[in-house]
């Protein structure tokens, strides 16, 4: 057998989600069709991927490994398949809202997942009186003012190593008293550039955290917290709280899963990294 990198982006308005599920549209599922039929391995091959991402959650750099076997060809040839033809030859198989952007052989000890030191997130959120129609899928629409100074201020105490409780689902067979400790390492707001094309567009902003690893729901739930802090709604204290003292109910909704995407997985050497997920994501 040979391992395989697949560098994937996808949009996931039309996915539930990555993971393969019975009877559901998954990225999993496609990715697995494809290599299926153009390796023609007679069944669906196992996939590993470094954040298994929630329904309606995008990517533009999900990493995904594939072991599959020594010597495939390409398609009506006796050609060895190499990179730049799989790539070429997955891409005409997929559906338009996946992509394959690189792939490329690794070695046997590489996983999307464990061997994977941080991962990346973005958030868009669109403010203003009426939602942008050419970001309604990329986006979450808040029709209210948000207090920029108050979410800069909550946002600058994710950074470092925290017990995560009050903002993930809780793992199978964890108990209420297990820690889910996670290491920040970047978290920031900032504008995005938009065109204001019709009245009531506001701001277009853009929330990036970066992490060793994420828990279920993390993101959203981190975001959910940041809004109703610009709302008003919650505080900088109460975060400050909801870190020391991990309370999942008092939390606030998370976020919808349609803002958030994966923009990059980092590989480098050391200890691997434990598999964590954002959104529904059993896994990233």
């Amino acid at each position: 057998m040979a391992r395989w990198r697949l560098d994937v982006a996808y949009d996931g308005t039309r996915f539930h989600g990555f993971a393969a599920q019975p009877g559901q549209r998954t990225v999993a599922g496609e990715l697995q069709l494809a290599l299926d039929r153009l390796c023609r391995l007679g069944g669906e091959p196992r996939l590993v991927c470094a954040g298994r991402t929630d329904a309606g959650v995008h990517a533009l750099a999900q990493v995904v490994h594939v072991d599959l076997p020594d010597g495939v060809t390409v398609p009506r040839s006796d050609d060895l398949l190499e990179a730049a033809t799989m790539q070429r030859h997955l891409n005409a198989k997929l559906p338009s809202d996946v992509v394959v952007t690189r792939a490329q052989m690794v070695e046997d000890a590489f996983d999307a997942r464990h061997s994977a030191t941080e991962r990346s997130y973005r958030y868009l959120i669109d403010v203003g009186r009426a939602a942008d129609p050419l970001l309604v899928a990329t986006t979450w629409h808040v029709d209210a003012p948000l207090n920029r100074t108050h979410m800069d201020e909550a946002t600058a105490l994710l950074i470092g190593e925290h017990d995560f409780r009050s903002f993930c689902r809780r793992t199978p067979g964890a108990t209420p008293e297990d820690p889910l400790m996670r290491r920040v390492h970047r978290a920031a707001w900032s504008d995005e550039h938009r065109v204001d094309h019709h009245l009531g567009a506001g701001p277009l902003l853009r929330f990036d955290i970066a992490a060793n690893a994420f828990c279920h729901r993390m993101v959203r739930s981190l975001v959910g917290q940041l809004v109703a802090i610009g709302l008003g709604l919650s505080s900088v204290a109460e975060l400050r709280i909801l870190l020391t003292t991990p309370d999942r109910h008092r939390a606030a909704d998370p976020a919808p899963g349609k803002g958030l995407c994966l923009i990059g997985v980092e590989y480098g050497h050391g200890e691997p990294q434990p598999g964590c997920t954002v959104d529904d994501e059993e896994g990233s």
